[in-house]
Formats: structure tokens, sequence, C-alpha cells
């Protein structure tokens, strides 16, 4: 498969697992492809994620506390991301996210926060890279940080982020096959500031990548640490959020260096967080 392409595709990967919320979960901003030196891409994404369901600590409810109706967020984000070797990249990110609730109360107010919310810059290195008769396998870790641009609400249900700065590291794992399947793994942990609950992240996908088209579905956990409090015993941003998320994506390429991406993800267990569904889209550039 030409570079270009697999250039195209390896920030369509991305694209479908790190669009950020306004909870400010940590998904991951590094897949399993390499740039290549003076290799890069940028995307410009925006989403939209709506929900009136809401995991109180374990309990689901019909509305999110403390006032009923729908939240609604939206985000625009600027990602980019540079081959500083065949086997080094550099990842940063920028989102600004607006969050809306609608109250269900005649009189009271709907309410609406926006801001810049954390931007992200991260490493992502390839130590090994093993070619086999079917495909090749690799193996990486990324390693990175992301600190508060603005100085949002953050002990509040329309918090678009937890003012904490947080230092995370991954380990991954992908097998590219020569057919185009191909499978990804990561695990990895989250320390954050501001008494904010460190966390454990874990992921994969299953997809293919082919000369037209690119298409994967995809899963990604957090599990807070164990002694963090609910919602009602501390404020909203130290509190406890676990999470499952799944999805699926999808891209198509334009020209050699420009395509289109969309897909939509949805919630299907979680703690102390909101039962979304999101859909997004994005124009991938690529150089």
């Amino acid at each position: 498969m030409r570079r270009t392409t697999i250039n195209l595709i390896s920030t369509t990967i991305l694209f479908s697992s790190f669009l950020v919320t306004h909870t400010a979960k940590s998904q991951s901003l590094a897949d399993g492809f390499m740039k290549g030196k003076g290799h890069g891409s940028l995307v410009l994404s925006y989403s939209w994620e709506q929900y009136n369901e809401f995991y109180f600590g374990s309990e689901r409810m019909d509305a999110p506390p403390p006032f009923g109706g729908e939240i609604t967020t939206q985000s625009v984000s600027l990602y980019g991301i540079y081959g500083l070797t065949d086997n080094l990249d550099i990842i940063v990110n920028l989102p600004f996210i607006a969050a809306q609730g609608a109250n269900e109360e005649p009189e009271a107010p709907d309410q609406n926060v926006s801001d810049l919310q954390d931007v992200a810059l991260f490493l992502k290195w390839r130590p090994l890279y093993i070619e086999t008769e079917s495909g090749n396998l690799s193996f990486l870790g990324a390693a990175g940080f992301a600190t508060p641009l603005s100085g949002y609400e953050a002990d509040a249900v329309l918090s678009i982020g937890n003012q904490a700065t947080r230092v995370d590291a991954r380990l991954m794992t992908q097998y590219f096959m020569n057919n185009g399947f191909l499978v990804d793994l990561q695990a990895g942990y989250s320390i954050r500031s501001n008494n904010v609950p460190n966390a454990t992240m874990l992921a994969g996908k299953i997809g293919y990548a082919g000369k037209n088209f690119y298409i994967d579905v995809w899963s990604e956990t957090q599990i807070s640490d164990s002694d963090a409090p609910d919602i009602g015993d501390a404020p909203f941003n130290e509190t406890r959020v676990n999470y499952t998320q799944i999805g699926i994506s999808g891209y198509v390429p334009l020209t050699s260096g420009l395509g289109i991406s969309a897909g939509v993800g949805r919630y299907i267990s979680g703690r102390n967080v909101g039962i979304a569904t999101r859909v997004s889209g994005g124009v991938v550039y690529s150089f």
C-alpha cells in the first residue's frame, strides 16, 4: 500500500477514537501506524453528543442531576501529527467545546458553557517492527500530557473538563495484514492533578484498510481508581468515572492528500457518566 494511503488511514484510525467529550475522558491520541520521517497529517473534526440518561454512581437515571432535560455537547478539534523519524511521531490536539443543558422546568433557563478545553502533546515511539509472510506486527509506546487552556468551571454538570493536568502512558500493539485487515490493542494509565482520580485505559479495534476506503469497529474503557467517590460525595471533577463505549468509523480518500472521515459512538456502561450517543465528522489533510 502506498505511504500516502497509509498516512491517511492512520490519521482516520486516530480520528475514530480520540474525539474529546465534555467530561474530558481520556481517549487515545495514538494508533499503531507511524507517519514516517517528514510526513504528517492535520485533522479538523466536529462532533455532536447528546444524552438524557445518566449513571448516578452505578444507578441508571432518566435525567442528569441536578436538573432534567437533555445535555448536548458540540466540539471542534484541531489535531496534528508529524514524523520526527520513521519510528517517532509528535502529536498535538486542541479542542474547543460547547455544552448546553435544556432545563425541564418552564421558568428555569437553559444553561450554556463553551471554551477552549485542554491542549495535549504526546510522543509515540515504535521500538519493534516485525514483518511476516502475512503482514507486519508493531509494538509501540506513547506518552504525553494534557493541560487546561482556559478557566472553565470544573465542578458542574455542564463542565467541559475537569481542570486537571494529566500525564498518560500507553503500550500498544498492532497487526496489519497484507489483505488490509488489522487488529489494534492498547493499555495505559493516566495520572491526573487537582484531586481528579487516576485511571486505567483499555482500547481495541478491528478494521479494514483498503485503497479506496477504511472502516473499523472499536471499543474504549476507562476504569478510575476504586477509592474515588461517587457523585454527591465530592465535587463533580473529583468523582470516580468509569465507562465503556463502542463505535464504528470510516474514511474515504478524495485525493492523494485529502479525505473525509465520519463515525458514531455510544456509551454502553458506566459510573457517574452520561449515557451519550456521539456522531462525528472531519477533514483529513496529509503531506
